[in-house]
């Protein structure tokens, strides 16, 4: 893995950690049921990247159980570190590659 993937594997980092905050904030200050849907941000590479979408708490949670995955729009997938491992109609879930794609989505995870 090269320096621009490593810088691209810390900025989807960044956009799971937000995504985590928002979560917490939802059950914390009650601002939605479980029936709700949480409104996140894409966790793509694209340091620039604002697409929200809305993700149903239960799939959320079922994608964070997991280091190696993440929420992106629909062609912000990276082939390269990245396969398809689910979709909706507004985002795909992701799984990192075995080895240093996945190596670094697990050290990153707030959860671990």
């Amino acid at each position: 893995m090269d320096e621009t993937q490593r810088r691209k594997a810390m900025n989807e980092a960044v956009f799971r950690e937000i995504n985590e905050r928002i979560e917490e904030l939802h059950h914390r200050f009650a601002l939605g049921t479980q029936a709700e849907p949480l409104s996140i941000v894409c966790e793509c590479d694209r340091a620039g990247c604002t697409i929200q979408f809305d993700v149903p708490v239960p799939v959320y949670e079922r994608v964070r159980a997991s280091s190696a995955s993440f929420f992106v729009h629909p062609g912000h997938e990276d082939p390269a570190v990245e396969e398809i491992v689910d979709a909706s109609s507004h985002y795909l879930i992701v799984r990192k590659h075995p080895g240093e794609p996945r190596q670094i989505a697990r050290q990153t995870d707030p959860r671990r």
